[in-house]
């Protein structure tokens, strides 16, 4: 029975290590990933990530 709590831990841990890898994997490749959060598109370089903006300087939304 203890050995439940470390699993989910370890499964807990894993899962949020990986959150990000495939959009900058994405970057690696073709310079950047665009991303959705909160209906705001962002996009993600392999460094970091910046907002997207239109044309107009307004955010770029997404759904």
């Amino acid at each position: 029975m203890k050995l439940k709590p470390i699993r989910l831990i370890l499964f807990s841990t894993l899962f949020l290590l990986g959150c990000g890898t495939i959009s900058r994997g994405c970057a690696k490749y073709f310079g950047y990933d665009e991303v959705c959060v909160d209906g705001v598109k962002y996009i993600q370089f392999t460094s970091g990530a910046s907002v997207k903006y239109n044309p107009d300087g307004s955010i770029a939304t997404c759904r």
